[in-house]
């Protein structure tokens, strides 16, 4: 009896052995497994696409490389900085196009709402053309309260247009993070001294920021500063230039509307080195490397898989 009792003591000692080895093999595998597939998952590429909706500025008017400007610099940017991301893009800008025309290619093109739709980011850029417009329809022929005026309408105009623009493409996709570009002031180091351009382009970036904050994962880019400043970035440089301004308006008149009307058609003017020579509009090489890092930035607060 108690030899059969030593026996059934040994093996339960021996199953009880069996089973703590066991737990230590699942549990040794599991760990190495665990870190294993990690590392594995770590060092594959994320596999990421980057919608661009928009006009010029999407396009990449002024680039000259013609490669898509900020477009092409982002991905370049994002790959350089995030071995680990691999970043596609889609480019739908068209120049010319108004908020209105860049919405109806939103609602009516089936490839654009299919891109739209697949996007892991999603970038856009209009008003430049709205403004434009304004600005050639009203320049010439209005005192400052009837500008005013016109200003106020143009307004409330522009933030149905956009209101509706933003909520067509959040509807298309629920997820992707939206950044939004301003516009900016292409004259100012012509025509400094027209506070009215600047006023507008303020507006404008004004409305298109209060109308992002309604929306969902939306966020502003700014470029206004630094693309309408150009070289003249300090107070007493701006000083110099509205000084300049001054005096050649008052040795050779180049302050009438027609002037600025010419300006605001593409007539060369005084260089802001971020700006193409070719139509002294759009951004050069250089100022589309500022409007990608100003991308980049605000891409990096608000998306997690971003390096700084």
């Amino acid at each position: 009896m108690s030899q059969n009792k030593h026996v059934k003591q040994t093996q339960h000692h021996f199953r009880w052995i069996i089973g703590l080895i066991g737990l230590i093999v699942i549990g040794a595998v599991a760990f190495f497994g665990y870190h294993y597939f990690n590392s594995a998952k770590e060092t594959l590429p994320r596999e990421v696409k980057l919608t661009a909706v928009g006009d010029s500025l999407t396009q990449g008017v002024g680039d000259p490389t013609n490669k898509g400007g900020y477009t092409h610099l982002i991905r370049q940017k994002v790959i350089q900085k995030n071995p680990n991301v691999h970043l596609s893009t889609a480019n739908y800008g068209i120049s010319g196009e108004t908020t209105n025309q860049i919405n109806h290619r939103v609602v009516y093109s089936k490839r654009l709402q299919h891109s739209i739709r697949e996007a892991d980011v999603i970038t856009i850029t209009t008003g430049g053309n709205d403004l434009l417009k304004f600005l050639k329809a009203n320049v010439v022929g209005l005192n400052k309260h009837q500008l005013n005026q016109k200003l106020t309408g143009y307004c409330q105009t522009y933030q149905t247009r956009v209101t509706r623009l933003f909520r067509n493409i959040r509807h298309l996709n629920r997820r992707a993070p939206i950044f939004v570009f301003g516009i900016y002031n292409p004259v100012y180091v012509y025509f400094p001294q027209v506070n009215y351009i600047n006023d507008t382009v303020a507006h404008t970036n004004q409305i298109t920021n209060k109308v992002i904050h309604q929306q969902h994962r939306m966020y502003f880019v700014s470029i206004n500063k630094p693309l309408t400043d150009g070289q003249f970035t300090t107070a007493k440089s701006r000083k110099t230039l509205e000084e300049k301004a001054a005096a050649s308006i008052i040795a050779e008149n180049h302050d009438s509307p027609a002037d600025i009307e010419q300006l605001l058609s593409g007539q060369p003017a005084q260089a802001n080195k971020y700006l193409s020579n070719d139509d002294h509009f759009h951004p050069n090489l250089k100022g589309y490397q500022i409007m990608t890092n100003r991308l980049y930035s605000q891409m990096v607060k608000h998306i997690s898989w971003l390096k700084e």
